[in-house]
């Protein structure tokens, strides 16, 4: 430690590359935070139903009341899709909080005469309570 201190050295350790130690954990972590951002991701591109409708993030309401039979000028079919797309949107902060709270555990399948195999994709395993919508998938 005293060569940092020594002005004949300072200029040799600012030089110096720095080499940081390799840790496994720190991987995991990232590969855990990954695999919440993908469930995160996947469920955003999901289907919300409600009251008879269903609506997906990034739809106008043109293709909305396509999608769902509905005239497109009517002021009622603009009702249910701001009605269904702020349940959808006030789901989807409930479950991204429950993804990130939630554990993430290797999938394994299990095949007879073999037993548990690692597919050694990450999953998360969440559950969300007080949703909106009747069905999300």
């Amino acid at each position: 430690m005293e060569k940092a201190y020594k002005p004949e050295y300072k200029a040799d350790l600012r030089d110096k590359p720095r080499t940081y130690a390799y840790s496994p954990d720190i991987e995991k972590l990232r590969a855990k935070r990954e695999a919440r951002e993908q469930e995160v991701r996947r469920m955003r591109r999901a289907r919300f139903f409600r009251d008879g409708h269903q609506y997906k993030f990034g739809w106008l309401v043109d293709h909305f009341a396509k999608v769902n039979g509905l005239p497109s000028e009517d002021p009622i079919t603009e009702q249910a899709y701001e009605r269904i797309k702020s349940a959808a949107e006030a789901d989807m902060e409930i479950m991204k909080t429950a993804i990130m709270k939630g554990s993430v555990r290797k999938r394994t399948v299990y095949m007879k005469g073999v037993g548990r195999l690692s597919l050694g994709v990450l999953g998360v395993e969440w559950e969300a309570t007080g949703l909106q919508c009747d069905e999300i998938r």
